[in-house]
């Protein structure tokens, strides 16, 4: 018997431990419900699935992808539903002109709901997104750098959008006629006075007015002072009475002898310069005079209209914006001035933008410039006075607009776990340009780049002919977008095809990796009775072993 070592209890020990690891494993397992929970557990398990569960992930978000993408195709879908909707009634409405029991007065009408018809495509078209991605545009290359809602922007070709933005008149146009003295102390017999395009025969007797004339009756008696008084009455009331876009007033009455009377003819509505300027005044009487030869109206008005330039996209190279005399050219080089160079590469659109308004500052036309997120606004006071350079002239050229212009959107869905398991789906412009609707003002110029928005309709009020000429390019109209919709209805349906696989897929994959990773829990219990049994065992020997040493003091005694 030996004292120093006892191997019993050290034999009982180590078993002891060994048995309270496993039953520590087989607990954590039960608790976990997993037979992996670290690498030590299966290292190759492990790997193996962690490989498994990378492409669980993927499979279920490539499913979520592609039911995002069934939606993205169903708001393209759903949006041409209606623009069928509005060529089948286009065509309703074309059908209805060609009948030729029909007056100038209803083609008009006709050709009034067509051109609304019209606009409301390309509104379609332009509005419609998914996640604030234009669907039915085209290509993001196909739009221009810079957009804008304001009507007095139109399109000019090659990729040019220019007009004058004005503001709207706060005055009328106004001309003073002046008789003075001489006028009163002459005969005042047929003097003529022409006002926007009407003669009026200032008459002293019953003398025949000239063919075309309007008879001004006026009392020629008594004082030159009265005569000029009575005539400026007479000639305001003639005026008022033959002319509604215009009012007179008396502004200064002749009172002493040697003074001149001033009558104030004004536009009934308020006016811009060129409106004005197209009213055209003249007397042949001595001693009368007008202030010009016509109505003027101010340059400048107390109003003011602003213009959003709203930025898509950083400008490319070659690309052009043009603000009254400021030209602003993009490009990496160099440009002869006065124009401006900046330079858009490496830069986001707010730094464009700030460049752009650092080098702008108020003119006679650019009262002031601000910067709204991606955003430039412009307001102007000027109006218009129908001549070059009056109001504020912009001019957007995108260089290659005519290049990119109807490029059908290019989508690449993510449908797969793994990179290059994608799907690409087009989707073709649907606006009126590319439909073949978009005409000019006149109903005549065909506007032919798509993207480009349509400023009025088919011709269905010229002619009964023209009412029916429009019938084919309507019904051609119907059939391009019975092909979109029918080749969106197909991707559709792959997609939910698609869909099922991926579920299928993601299915059977947890269940292989639940294979390597989860515990089988029956296994496990079983397992650790055992081990506790065992350890409860080990326990106890290792308390008789531990009593072992006792017997040597017996010897002792």
């Amino acid at each position: 018997m030996r004292i120093n070592h006892n191997i019993q209890a050290l034999n009982a020990y180590r078993n002891l431990s060994r048995n309270s690891t496993d039953m520590s494993k087989h607990l954590e397992r039960l608790s976990s419900g997993l037979r992996i929970n670290r690498a030590a557990d299966d290292a190759a398990g492990l790997a193996i699935s962690e490989k498994m569960r990378s492409q669980i992930r993927g499979l279920d978000m490539a499913e979520r992808n592609t039911m995002d993408g069934i939606s993205l195709i169903q708001t393209a879908e759903g949006a041409l539903g209606t623009t069928h909707e509005i060529l089948q009634r286009m065509r309703e409405l074309a059908v209805q002109a060609s009948n030729g029991t029909l007056e100038e007065a209803d083609r008009e009408a006709v050709q009034s709901e067509i051109d609304q018809l019209t606009q409301e495509i390309d509104r379609i078209a332009r509005t419609t997104q998914f996640n604030s991605k234009s669907l039915l545009r085209g290509t993001a290359d196909s739009k221009a750098f810079v957009s804008s809602g304001s009507t007095p922007l139109t399109y000019a070709g090659n990729g040019s959008w220019e007009g004058v933005v004005s503001a709207d008149p706060s005055a009328a146009g106004t001309a003073d006629l002046t008789l003075a003295t001489a006028f009163g102390s002459g005969t005042g017999d047929a003097e003529t006075f022409t006002v926007n395009g009407k003669t009026y025969e200032i008459q002293t007797d019953a003398t025949p007015v000239s063919p075309g004339n309007i008879a001004v009756p006026v009392a020629w008696t008594g004082s030159d002072e009265d005569k000029i008084n009575n005539t400026m009455t007479a000639l305001k009331n003639a005026i008022q009475a033959n002319d509604p876009d215009l009012v007179a007033s008396i502004k200064t009455s002749a009172v002493a002898a040697g003074s001149s009377g001033v009558l104030t003819i004004q536009t009934a509505q308020l006016a811009t310069p060129a409106t004005a300027s197209a009213i055209d005044v003249a007397t042949t009487a001595g001693g009368a005079s007008f202030s010009g030869t016509s109505l003027s109206a101010p340059a400048t008005s107390s109003l003011s209209n602003t213009i959003n330039l709203a930025f898509n996209s950083v400008p490319k190279e070659g690309d052009e914006l043009v603000i009254d005399n400021y030209s602003f050219i993009f490009t990496s080089g160099s440009v002869t001035p006065p124009a401006i160079a900046i330079n858009p590469s490496g830069k986001s659109v707010s730094d464009i933008l700030t460049e752009i308004a650092g080098n702008l500052s108020p003119t006679t036309d650019l009262n002031s410039v601000s910067v709204v997120g991606n955003s430039l606004l412009l307001t102007t006071t000027s109006t218009d006075d129908g001549t070059a350079g009056s109001g504020l002239e912009i001019r957007i050229t995108d260089k290659d607009f005519t290049t990119n212009s109807g490029k059908d959107l290019k989508v690449n869905m993510q449908i797969g776990a793994n990179s290059g398991e994608n799907m690409e789906v087009l989707i073709g412009v649907m606006d009126a340009a590319r439909l073949g609707l978009a005409r000019q003002a006149d109903h005549k110029g065909i506007i032919k780049d798509a993207g480009v928005d349509a400023v009025a309709g088919l011709d269905l009020s010229s002619s009964q002919d023209a009412a029916a000429a429009a019938l084919g390019v309507i019904d051609n109209s119907i059939k391009l977008v019975s092909e979109e919709r029918s080749k969106l209805g197909a991707y559709q349906n792959r997609m939910e095809h698609t869909v099922d696989n991926l579920g299928i897929a993601s299915e059977n994959l947890t269940s292989a990796e639940s294979r390597i990773r989860d515990a089988d829990m029956a296994m496990e219990m079983s397992t650790f009775t055992k081990t506790n049994i065992i350890n409860q065992a080990a326990t106890a020997m290792l308390a008789q072993a531990n009593q072992l040493p006792q017997g040597i003091l017996q010897l002792l005694k």
